[in-house]
């Protein structure tokens, strides 16, 4: 969600993805939001087609960012523990997931599980 700043007339002045502090948050596809980028030069869909595309991929960095949690617990460079409850928590039911899919495929090829 962008911020944006206004002026005394209510028009926005500047739009930022990062937040600004005092800045009004708004959707990126705000009416304000598209008649600034328009007003400007820019246009509009460029931001709806990158945030597709964030959306698209983000199944396939979730699985990184899980696969680089896992190589920094490997190494002990962090604890299970150091990362928030609820980050614990998903970690496990997905290692849960991963260990249940392992052994489905183990079973079916006649192979033993390593677990993980």
């Amino acid at each position: 969600m962008p911020y944006v700043y206004r002026d005394a007339n209510g028009l926005i002045t500047k739009v930022s993805a990062r937040t600004l502090v005092g800045g009004e948050c708004l959707s990126h596809t705000h009416p304000d939001i598209t008649t600034f980028l328009r007003q400007r030069g820019q246009d509009p869909t460029h931001v709806e087609k990158a945030i597709d595309e964030l959306r698209r991929t983000d199944g396939e960095m979730s699985r990184a960012i899980e696969d680089v949690i896992i190589v920094l617990l490997k190494k002990n460079l962090f604890k299970m523990s150091d990362l928030p409850k609820q980050v614990q928590d998903r970690m496990a039911h997905r290692i849960k997931q991963r260990v249940l899919i392992q052994d489905l495929y183990d079973q079916a090829s006649g192979t033993r599980s390593t677990g993980g």
